[in-house]
């Protein structure tokens, strides 16, 4: 029980400092407190996820941020990443990701649903936000293929950000549920926690951003998985008006001790589509170590409404 309680301490902590900002008269709570609490974003964040692989969900959900605040948006990725992840024959992983995401003024809500083909020697089970997580290098049965939809991936945020482009921290939770089927081979059965911090610092065309995330994983009967933190720093560049071009690295702990920890440079690039509220996200990875993909690379097509 100690994780949903941290998370819904953080939550309500978060509600009542946005209910105690708006009894304070808009003057004075200029001149007493450093932090707008209305202040649309136009800087992108992390699209890490605090796992092995990047999320075909939460890359698009990084480069909206830079579109204008309140609105609804729907988003269809794709993910396709190889490697041997430590063990002895390659490990070829197919994610197809729908994502909701809703914001209004600076709170943030997210859910993401996974359609997941993983053809491996290793054992792997849906992560937070659409991605593998993996445990061991080796599954019990050998080579096997496992497919269907992951688990549901929920979260929330809240921005705080000083007016004329100061920086901006966003406190974030999000809970992976148990929602696949058990013959998709997917799922744990266990829910996963994640609490999140970032920071981001738009100077003129550049948005450097720095993260870093606890992750909580719901524990199993074969495996004792491990809690741990994830973190990343990179930097976006704008592109003309709806351009945007992102680089940046990426490191999360091992989920056992039976892989390494995984570490990867992460680059994209999006495109707002002319005269529409269409947005076109290409991205590619490149492993710096045997607990990362090898290389991954993804699209994703998001339309705000």
């Amino acid at each position: 029980m100690r994780i949903p309680i941290v998370l819904a301490a953080c939550i309500g902590a978060l509600s009542s400092g946005a209910a105690i900002a708006q009894e304070v008269a808009p003057g004075r709570a200029l001149a007493a407190m450093p932090v707008a609490l209305v202040y649309p974003s136009t800087a992108v964040g992390s699209p890490s996820n605090a796992t092995a692989t990047v999320s075909p969900s939460a890359i698009p959900a990084a480069m909206e941020r830079s579109e204008p605040a309140d609105r609804l948006s729907l988003s269809l990725g794709a993910l396709f990443a190889s490697g041997d992840f430590g063990a002895n024959a390659n490990t070829s992983i197919q994610s197809y990701a729908l994502g909701v995401r809703a914001r209004t003024g600076n709170w943030r809500f997210t859910g993401s649903l996974p359609w997941m083909r993983i053809e491996s020697n290793a054992t792997f089970f849906t992560g937070i936000d659409s991605t593998p997580v993996l445990i061991s290098p080796r599954a019990a049965g050998g080579r096997s293929t496992a497919r269907g939809f992951g688990d549901l991936t929920l979260g929330t945020s809240y921005s705080f950000a000083p007016g004329g482009g100061g920086t901006e921290l966003e406190v974030s939770g999000r809970v992976k549920l148990d929602t696949a089927s058990r013959n998709s081979l997917l799922s744990s059965g266990e829910r996963d926690y994640a609490l999140g911090l970032q920071a981001i610092h738009p100077i003129g065309r550049f948005a450097p951003f720095a993260s870093v995330t606890y992750r909580m994983l719901g524990d199993i009967r074969d495996y004792q998985l491990r809690d741990g933190f994830a973190a990343s720093a990179g930097s976006s560049m704008s592109v003309g008006s709806r351009g945007l071009l992102l680089a940046s690295y990426h490191y999360a702990r091992a989920a056992t001790n039976l892989v390494e920890d995984s570490h990867e440079l992460f680059g994209g690039a999006s495109i707002g589509l002319a005269d529409s509220r269409f947005r076109l996200t290409a991205f590619a990875t490149a492993g710096l170590s045997r607990g990362a993909a090898a290389v991954s690379s993804g699209a994703a097509l998001s339309r705000s409404f």
